[in-house]
């Protein structure tokens, strides 16, 4: 199952007549490079600004957050269809206060080549962070390949993690912001947590 899904609401964002106007639609087909929108009939007056070459921007609804992707528009709403260039890398996902981190039972692996590797385990994850124990200290804003192993599938997802400050935490607790991860990667790590909110649902 892929980030963005045919069928699934979105809305697009773009500026008009010196404002930002947002539309709910709808994704009708993906293509590898390019998807297809269902505009609603209501929408038909601000068609005239949503030329090719516009910038907007797509925001997916799911349980786990909200999915954005900055885009252009490849074929307007004027012509045959409404296209939008589709790129799975780019997509972040964001929202993150409304996000709810899960307890987790997997190992984190920071990798400090020059000072020797971190090997830990998370207290929780969610989809743009987690928390980890570590008896070593590492400075906020700092940058580190990561691999974590998720549990019970020994899945491994390889990203770059940002080190938050972690004032108002216990001694040894730290923060992570998933900064750079690829769409494969980034995919597991949504089904898992997909997987855990059906868990907590039960």
């Amino acid at each position: 199952m892929g980030l963005f899904q045919e069928n699934q609401k979105a809305k697009i964002i773009f500026e008009a007549n010196d404002k930002i106007v947002e539309i709910d639609c709808y994704i009708e087909k993906i293509y590898y490079d390019r998807l297809k929108l269902e505009l609603p009939k209501a929408a038909s007056r601000y068609t005239p600004y949503l030329k090719t070459g516009k910038y907007l921007t797509i925001n997916v609804f799911s349980r786990i957050g909200v999915l954005i992707q900055d885009s252009i528009v490849l074929t307007s709403p004027l012509e045959r269809e409404f296209t939008v260039e589709y790129d799975k890398d780019a997509i972040r996902i964001e929202n993150r206060r409304r996000i709810k981190r899960y307890s987790a039972n997997c190992d984190l692996v920071i990798f400090r080549p020059l000072l020797g590797n971190i090997d830990t385990k998370i207290i929780d994850i969610s989809t743009s962070g987690l928390r980890y124990y570590s008896d070593v200290p590492l400075e906020a804003g700092s940058e580190y390949d990561c691999k974590l192993i998720l549990r019970p599938t020994e899945a491994k997802i390889l990203f770059k993690g940002k080190i938050l400050d972690n004032k108002g935490l216990p001694a040894g607790v730290y923060r992570m912001f998933i900064n750079k991860i690829s769409y494969k990667e980034k995919q597991m790590l949504l089904d898992y947590c997909e997987t855990i909110l059906q868990l907590y649902a039960t």
